[in-house]
């Protein structure tokens, strides 16, 4: 009989930390109420076979991909807990928006209200009550015909963050169907074109930087080349 082959990726493990890829689509922690497979149970019952208890320290959304670590005792739960309320892990995502970014480089600062409609962030007066700092920087890695893929800089880490502020200055995330409901009809993707690619820290045994990457997964490669593709075809 084959053994059941894991729905996440172990990027790396030791004796404090577990590091994960997460699958777009892999819920990251429970819902109240609910069964739906998520990646903590999943990563839970894995460590249960080794005596180990997990923590979770922070959390990507559900149809984004990438990295995600967890705290195999308390001292390191309790430590990288600090960390990431902190905001001092360098977390750093690949997205693919709608439109051409003009600046090479930039900052999004915005006042973000979490709301019960659609449990949603939405960008706010910085005086409404509710409103809490969202700042994130970005780089340009690839323009093409009309979409363009950045590298984003989490400073703040809040619910959505990514999504909100690039829709909010029109550059929606492509597959974005939350934020942007005509993003429903884009065929390359079923979800937001949202990768959590780099996480770095300071390790809490040692205190030492450690860093990790997580692969482009093929659902935004095959973005990343069809989009090429049609820019070069126009060229020649």
């Amino acid at each position: 009989m084959m053994a059941k082959k894991r729905p996440f990726y172990i990027v790396k493990q030791d004796k404090d930390i577990f590091v994960v890829d997460k699958p777009a689509g892999l819920l990251a922690v429970p819902i109240p109420d609910s069964n739906v497979k998520n990646l903590f149970d999943l990563v839970a019952d894995h460590l249960a076979k080794h005596g180990v208890r997990v923590g979770v320290v922070h959390r990507i959304d559900r149809y984004t991909s990438g990295l995600m670590v967890f705290a195999k005792n308390e001292r390191a739960y309790n430590d990288l807990v600090e960390k990431f309320r902190n905001h001092e892990p360098k977390r750093t995502y690949l997205a693919m928006v709608r439109g051409i970014v003009e600046q090479d480089e930039g900052v999004l600062e915005h006042h973000l209200k979490l709301i019960k409609d659609g449990f949603r962030n939405i960008v706010v007066d910085p005086e409404e009550e509710g409103a809490t700092p969202a700042r994130l920087s970005y780089k340009v890695k690839e323009r093409f015909l009309e979409n363009t893929l950045v590298e984003v800089h989490l400073d703040t880490g809040l619910k959505n963050q990514i999504r909100v502020q690039f829709e909010h200055v029109g550059q929606q995330l492509v597959g974005d169907q939350h934020y942007a409901p005509e993003e429903e009809g884009e065929p390359l993707i079923n979800r937001q074109a949202l990768h959590a690619w780099k996480l770095a820290f300071k390790h809490p045994r040692h205190g030492k930087e450690v860093q990790f990457e997580a692969k482009i997964p093929a659902d935004m490669m095959r973005l990343i080349d069809r989009f090429r593709w049609k820019k070069e075809a126009q060229s020649e």
